[in-house]
């Protein structure tokens, strides 16, 4: 699932491109990525100006000029590609299945597009997304603001201090894992960076949350800060080379994976103390940790 260093290398991507674009047409192929009908979703954002693009948590928010809020959440396997106008991009056909008809050039988009956005020079916006998980929405100014305002804070913004993390950690009875995950205690973290960040804090995913402490959640506010920040340097991690796997709105993968500590690599020796690293399920996620190192 993208997280916080894909989402923000997805977005820095796009705003290189996208924002003083009109969007001259929109073509929703499979109705169930968007909310509501995708002719409506359509026409509310034909005829719009991108004015900015952004990130809050996972979310991919395209601010319109008339103040509304685009918004995606990838999920699973979600992604945006940018096709440069005039530039042909095809692997594998496919029919539209949008109440719109039938795409024009269908035979040249990659496999699993959901949906097309033309713009104004020409530049195709392709939304693909081969679980179908992700989506999107229209929301006005009101509505993305009361939903940024239920997430947690931004780890990688100035108020996310020491202080605040150890505070929220305090009044939480859930393991330290799951309350790393919860968007709600802190935005943008998923199981990758967190599994991550604990290890480099040597802090067992198990321990609760509110028995961390001062010193730990010191050591874990750190290693939050610098496992998203040198993810985002190397434009995220890219497990495997299928069409679920994470790649930037210009189809290059990712390369953090190369610098991962625990995630994924079970019965592999902790590259700090050579323990073979171990794996549990917490609260329904594999939770991967080095069992000497952590406490």
């Amino acid at each position: 699932m993208p997280e916080l260093p894909e989402v923000e290398t997805i977005v820095r991507r796009l705003s290189e491109s996208v924002p003083g674009r009109r969007i001259e047409r929109a073509e929703v192929l499979r109705a169930n990525v968007v909310r509501g009908t995708p002719r409506r979703f359509a026409k509310a954002i034909e005829g719009r100006t991108v004015a900015r693009v952004r990130r809050r948590a996972k979310f991919i928010a395209v601010e319109l000029d008339d103040g509304r809020v685009w918004v995606t959440h990838l999920r699973m396997s979600g992604r945006y590609l940018v096709v440069p106008g005039g530039r042909r991009n095809g692997r594998s056909p496919e029919r539209s299945m949008g109440e719109r008809g039938r795409v024009a050039d269908a035979s040249e988009l990659p496999a699993y597009t959901r949906a097309v956005f033309t713009l104004d020079d020409g530049t195709r916006l392709l939304y693909i997304d081969a679980r179908t998980l992700g989506g999107m929405e229209l929301l006005s100014a009101d509505e993305w603001e009361a939903r940024s305002a239920a997430l947690g804070p931004e780890p990688l913004e100035h108020d996310f201090t020491p202080e605040v993390l150890e505070a929220r950690l305090a009044t939480s009875r859930q393991a330290v894992k799951p309350f790393l995950l919860d968007q709600t205690k802190v935005a943008g973290i998923g199981n990758i960076y967190a599994a991550e960040a604990l290890w480099r804090a040597k802090v067992s995913p198990r321990r609760r949350a509110r028995n961390v402490g001062p010193v730990r959640a010191a050591r874990l506010h750190r290693a939050i800060v610098d496992v998203l920040s040198e993810a985002i340097e190397k434009a995220g991690t890219t497990l495997g080379e299928t069409s679920q796997d994470y790649v930037d709105s210009e189809g290059v993968p990712g390369g953090f994976q190369e610098f991962l500590a625990v995630y994924d690599r079970e019965g592999e020796p902790c590259r700090r103390c050579r323990t073979p690293v171990q794996a549990v399920k917490i609260g329904g996620r594999n939770s991967y940790f080095c069992p000497q190192c952590q406490s």
